[in-house]
């Protein structure tokens, strides 16, 4: 076989794997069917504010730092303060996420009884239970309170999905070992600190930079040059016995590898006719509507400080949101002075019909919810709302078969590779991972 590897799609997981490859001197193709790479991380500025439209932090990991020092991006970094504090809305009243002993004690979020129940975990011996959910899980071994109270607005929070269908081992793979090697999350914990190697520690607190987080796709882009073709859609992907051939808007292109780092129902649509079962898996993986929200008010509207990163919003009737991050309140630079910005996300596994709503009636629930709460007084100015339609994949219940049905394409066809969001992660630092471990791979002589 000949060819350049072909990767399909210049989202952040493409870009890293193409990025990781071309640095080991990898004959390397990217296409992507937009004029403008960086998949879901989109950053805007709109009338003094700065936006971001996907993600709008990062947690630091060794690749992203990597990344980040090879591309000279170091100085470009903003973090927020790691003290920064989270809250949870229950029933109406915002409460600080206990992150100590000493605040685990004083909440008033969890019952004493509900502390009591976390502070016997460790002694706590119950059977596994295969295809588990995250809120079963985290109900059977913390106690239904923290279940519903912490862990199901988490899981919001992560997957805009429902802890009750999110398969624990699909998602949290680390929290379902430690129960079945050591007996208990704490063991699991303890274990990991004793056989963890040493490595220079991450810093702490969330990342972005002063431009926002698509400073990162665009620098990548930057770098790939001429090995990065945009407005190129791939139509067709054919494979022969010399490799493969990518039918695009711009001619064929032949490849000797190809990775497939567009989101699952494209994918899908290009291995149907070889590869129907990995079709199947991946047009079976779910991703709900998601709508952001880009609210602003003047400083003089706060009912409160925004003395953290944000919230989360317990599932309930009286809601419609599913949180917020505080934006202007993480970083500098993101809104005009004298104002406030709040990036607001409703939809999701928990109220897709919301992507039925106008920008109107969205703005106004959304603001309902942020008065009820305490944050804020009047009317919101919405600056921004983006729809995106297929939003977050969810690792629901028979997620781990799916990947082994793509895993089971990748033996059929071993020049061909899946690579997404719905696979090792949804987070950024999960897909930046993911892509340049995929890249070092096929960087890699076959043996």
């Amino acid at each position: 076989m000949s060819g350049p590897t072909v990767v399909v799609g210049a989202g952040l997981s493409g870009l890293a794997a193409a990025w990781t490859l071309s640095e080991a001197g990898g004959d390397i193709l990217l296409l992507e069917s937009t004029d403008r790479p960086g998949g879901v991380v989109r950053t805007e500025r709109m009338e003094g504010f700065l936006l971001e439209l996907g993600p709008n932090t990062v947690r630091p990991t060794r690749e992203l730092g990597t990344l980040i020092e090879k591309l000279g991006l170091a100085d470009q970094v903003l973090r927020a303060d790691p003290r920064a504090k989270r809250y949870v809305d229950f029933e109406g009243a915002l409460h600080a996420v206990p992150m100590s002993p000493g605040q685990l004690i004083s909440t008033r979020l969890l019952s004493a009884g509900a502390k009591l129940r976390l502070l016997g975990e460790p002694f706590r011996r119950s059977a596994p239970v295969d295809g588990e959910s995250v809120r079963d899980f985290a109900a059977r071994r913390l106690g239904p309170e923290i279940a519903d109270r912490l862990v199901e607005p988490f899981v919001a929070g992560i997957f805009a999905g429902n802890a009750g269908r999110i398969s624990v081992a699909a998602a949290f793979p680390a929290l379902d070992r430690a129960e079945r090697d050591h007996g208990s999350l704490a063991g699991g914990i303890l274990a990991a600190r004793r056989t963890k190697p040493s490595a220079p520690p991450q810093p702490r607190g969330l990342l972005s930079f002063r431009d926002g987080l698509e400073t990162l796709p665009r620098a990548l882009a930057a770098r790939l040059g001429a090995r990065l073709r945009r407005g190129t859609p791939v139509t067709s992907l054919v494979p022969h016995n010399r490799g493969w051939t990518l039918r695009t808007s711009g001619g064929d292109v032949d490849a000797q590898n190809v990775v497939l780092a567009v989101p699952a129902p494209q994918a899908a649509a290009l291995v149907m006719g070889f590869a129907p079962e990995a079709a199947a898996a991946l047009s079976a993986i779910p991703q709900p509507p998601v709508v952001v929200l880009h609210l602003a008010w003047p400083e003089s509207a706060l009912a409160r400080p925004l003395d953290g990163f944000g919230h989360l919003v317990c599932n309930g009737p009286g809601r419609r949101i599913l949180g917020a991050v505080w934006s202007s309140s993480l970083f500098a630079g993101r809104a005009p002075a004298g104002h406030v910005l709040l990036t607001v996300f409703m939809g999701g596994a928990r109220d897709p019909g919301a992507m039925k709503l106008s920008d109107y009636e969205l703005t106004e629930l959304a603001a309902r919810d942020l008065a009820s709460e305490g944050l804020v007084r009047g009317p919101a100015r919405a600056v921004l709302l983006t729809r995106w339609r297929q939003a977050i994949p969810q690792y629901e219940g028979g997620h781990e078969e799916r990947i082994r049905d793509l895993a089971r394409a990748e033996e059929r066809w071993p020049s061909l590779h899946f690579l997404g969001n719905y696979r090792g992660g949804v987070s950024v630092g999960d897909v930046v991972r993911s892509g340049t471990d995929l890249g070092l791979t096929l960087s890699r002589p076959r043996s």
